[in-house]
């Protein structure tokens, strides 16, 4: 049960680092601030729902032949999730911070509220989409379960 837990966070902070790289590289590139005010949400909605698309097709294909008692503890996908899910958001905010310096010291298209309103656009974004994501999964696997639950009765 664990695992799940470590291998969600480890899958969300990447797709968290997507988009923030996404935010980075509009900022590098001085993409208009309307354009990533829209784009930003958009990017983060189509990679959470390809994502939980991904991963509910992987989920239908493991369940078909799945057996518990031979299942095998992934060792090496756990220890890879717990660095991706340790790792990963300090590094996000070290590039933040690392923008933020620059930015300071050069010449941009952006005032400092439009860069603090793309942040908080990108956090929202990021963070709902994330909840979504939850629930979704919640839901499917609820379904799962008491589709299993009906099977077993019968």
């Amino acid at each position: 049960m664990f695992f799940g837990f470590v291998l969600v966070k480890a899958i969300d902070s990447v797709l968290s680092f997507i988009v923030y790289a996404y935010l980075h590289l509009g900022f590098w590139q001085e993409f208009s601030v309307l354009f990533l005010s829209y784009s930003i949400p958009i990017l983060a909605l189509a990679v959470y729902a390809l994502t939980i698309l991904f991963f509910i097709k992987q989920l239908k294909l493991i369940s078909i032949n799945f057996d518990l008692q031979r299942a095998k503890f992934p060792l090496f996908l756990y220890l890879s999730a717990v660095v991706i899910a340790i790792l990963l958001n300090p590094l996000q905010s070290k590039f933040t911070g690392w923008y933020a310096e620059t930015f300071s010291s050069r010449e941009t298209i952006y005032k400092f509220e439009d860069i603090l309103s793309l942040y908080g656009i990108t956090n929202a974004s990021t963070v709902i989409c994330a909840w979504v994501a939850i629930i979704v999964l919640s839901i499917y696997f609820y379904r799962i379960y008491k589709k299993s639950e009906l099977e077993i009765k019968q």
